[in-house]
């Protein structure tokens, strides 16, 4: 542990109420228990502490060094966790046509064998010219503006 990891500590055990023990026997205690686990995750820990962050620890008395070491390797894993590597962000290829001219050829391939009946309409206007019976029952209207009528084979196949 560095300096900063022993003045963190000292800061954390200062903030809550003393006991009769020795402050350097202490101290090396907790250098010794935190064997492996990283300055700052040591730093982060003691001021979860001190600010009452840590779910289920003492508001009124410092944790005991079994709980600041359990403290202190789970913030050790999320340290380590945010410092693996990231994959990188996805990137857009553009190919010939737009993602909405796309959709638009495989509406228009999979309306090609029904008639067109009115081009560049809007949906209210096809509600309307529906509701209006200006255009024949089965007929569709696509995001494309077109009209297609009722299939043929349909009309075959019920008569």
């Amino acid at each position: 542990m560095n300096q900063s990891s022993f003045t963190a500590i000292t800061a954390l055990l200062n903030a809550f109420p003393q006991s009769g023990a020795n402050v350097k026997a202490l101290l090396l205690t907790y250098e010794q228990a935190l064997t492996g686990v990283g300055d700052a995750a040591v730093d982060e820990a003691c001021r979860r502490f001190i600010s009452g962050d840590v779910e289920g620890q003492s508001k009124t008395f410092a944790p005991s060094i079994a709980e600041f070491v359990t403290e202190a390797r789970r913030r050790q894993e999320y340290i380590d966790l945010k410092a693996r590597p990231r994959l990188p962000a996805p990137r857009y290829f553009p190919g010939p046509l737009a993602p909405f001219q796309v959709r638009q050829q495989k509406r228009l391939a999979e309306n090609a064998h029904l008639p067109v009946l009115h081009e560049n309409i809007a949906y209210d206007q096809f509600r309307k010219m529906s509701a209006a019976k200006e255009i024949p029952v089965g007929a569709k209207w696509t995001s494309a503006g077109i009209i297609y009528g009722p299939d043929p084979k349909q009309k075959s196949a019920a008569a």
